[in-house]
C-alpha cells in the first residue's frame, strides 16, 4: 500500500507539474484566435457544471464503439486547439491521426503485456497533456479570470467529494475507462504498479495556472504550480492512507483531488488578489507590448472552417477523475 501509494504521488506530481508549466510556457509564447463567441465568463462555467453532471452518466451508458467514438471527436477538437497555431495542417492532422489510432491499435492488442501498457500510458499521457494545455489556454486567453476559476475549483471540490464518496459516480466512471481505447488520463506503469490522474483535474491545474500568471505575474504562477503539487498531486496521492473509504480492497482507488485543491486553490486566490488587482487579457496585451515582447507564434488566419468546438474537450476533461490501480 505504502509502495503504491509513492508511486502514485510521482506519477500525479510529474504529470501535473508537467502539463501545468507547459500551459504556462504556452500562454507565454502562442496566442490564439479570441472565439467568435466573446469573452469567456461565469456564465460559460456555468454550463461547463452542466456538463459535468450529465456527461459522467451518459458515459456509463454508451456502447464501447460510441464511447471511442466521442473520445476521438473530443480529442481531435482538443489537439486541433492547440496544435494550430503550430504546425501546418498536413502535419497537424498527420499527427493527430498517427498518435490516436496507435492508441486505439495498442489498447485493443497489446494491453496483455507490460511494455504494451507503458507504450499505450505514453500515448495516452501525450494526448491529454496537450489536450488540457490547449483548451486551458483558450478558455484565459478568452478572458476567463483567476477568480471565476478559483471559484470553479471551489465547486468541483464539492461535486468530487459528494460523487466520491455519497454517490459512487467516479469511481464507476474510472472502472469505465480501464484499459479503454483514449483513456483520458496521465499515467504510468512500473512493475506491479499502476497510476494516472485523470484529464478533468490536470485541466483544472493548467487552467489555475495560466489564469494566476496573466492575472498577477510570475510569482503568481509559481506559488500556483506549489498549490497544484502538494494539493493537486502528493495530498491526494496520501489520502488513502489516512481516510480508508478512497480505498475499494482490489478494485484500486480513486481519489477526489478536486476536493482537496479546490480550498487551497480559493485560498490562493484570495491571498493573490489582497496583494494586487488581477489583470485582464486587455491589461496583459498592454503590458507585454509596453516590455516590447512578441509572441512566439501567432494563430494562423486561414480561409478554412473554425476550429472545433471546445466544449467536448471540457465536458470529458471534467468528467475524468485521478485514480490508481492495486
Amino acid at each position: 500500500m505504502l509502495e503504491q501509494t509513492f508511486f502514485q504521488a510521482i506519477v500525479a506530481l510529474v504529470g501535473s507539474l508537467v502539463a501545468a508549466s507547459c500551459a504556462w510556457w504556452y500562454f507565454r509564447r502562442v496566442r490564439l484566435d479570441r472565439p467568435p463567441i466573446g469573452t469567456f465568463n461565469g456564465r460559460d462555467i456555468a454550463v461547463l457544471l452542466v456538463f459535468i453532471v450529465v456527461l459522467p452518466m451518459l458515459y456509463l451508458i454508451l456502447p464501447s464503439l460510441m464511447l471511442t467514438g466521442l473520445l476521438i471527436l473530443t480529442f481531435t477538437s482538443a489537439l486541433y486547439i492547440a496544435l494550430r497555431p503550430l504546425l501546418a495542417l498536413r502535419y497537424l492532422w498527420t499527427f493527430i491521426a498517427v498518435l490516436l489510432i496507435s492508441n486505439i491499435i495498442i489498447a485493443q492488442t497489446l494491453l496483455g503485456t507490460r511494455s504494451g501498457w507503458q507504450v499505450y500510458w505514453l500515448l495516452t499521457s501525450i494526448a491529454v497533456v496537450i489536450a488540457a494545455v490547449g483548451v486551458s489556454n483558450l478558455y484565459v486567453q478568452g478572458g476567463l479570470r483567476l477568480k471565476t476559476i478559483a471559484r470553479f475549483a471551489l465547486a468541483l471540490a464539492v461535486y468530487d467529494a459528494f460523487f466520491s464518496l455519497v454517490v459512487p459516480l467516479t469511481p464507476a466512471l474510472a472502472d469505465a475507462f480501464e484499459g479503454h481505447p483514449l483513456d483520458p488520463a496521465i499515467g504510468f506503469v512500473m512493475g506491479t504498479y499502476s497510476a494516472n490522474i485523470g484529464l478533468g483535474d490536470v485541466f483544472v491545474y493548467c487552467l489555475f495556472t495560466v489564469a494566476a500568471y496573466k492575472g498577477f505575474g510570475k510569482r503568481a504562477a509559481i506559488a500556483a504550480l506549489v498549490v497544484v503539487g502538494v494539493f493537486g498531486a502528493v495530498l491526494p496521492a496520501f489520502a488513502p492512507l489516512i481516510i480508508t473509504a478512497f480505498v475499494r480492497g482490489q478494485l484500486g482507488i480513486v481519489v477526489p483531488a478536486q476536493a482537496i485543491f479546490g480550498p487551497a486553490a480559493f485560498v490562493t486566490y484570495l491571498v493573490l488578489a489582497r496583494q494586487a488587482k488581477e489583470r485582464s487579457m486587455a491589461d496583459w496585451y498592454a503590458l507585454q507590448a509596453t516590455l516590447g515582447r512578441k509572441p512566439l507564434r501567432a494563430a494562423r488566419r486561414v480561409r478554412t472552417a473554425p476550429a472545433p468546438a471546445p466544449a467536448p474537450a471540457l465536458a470529458m476533461a471534467a468528467a475524468a477523475e485521478p485514480r490508481a490501480a492495486d
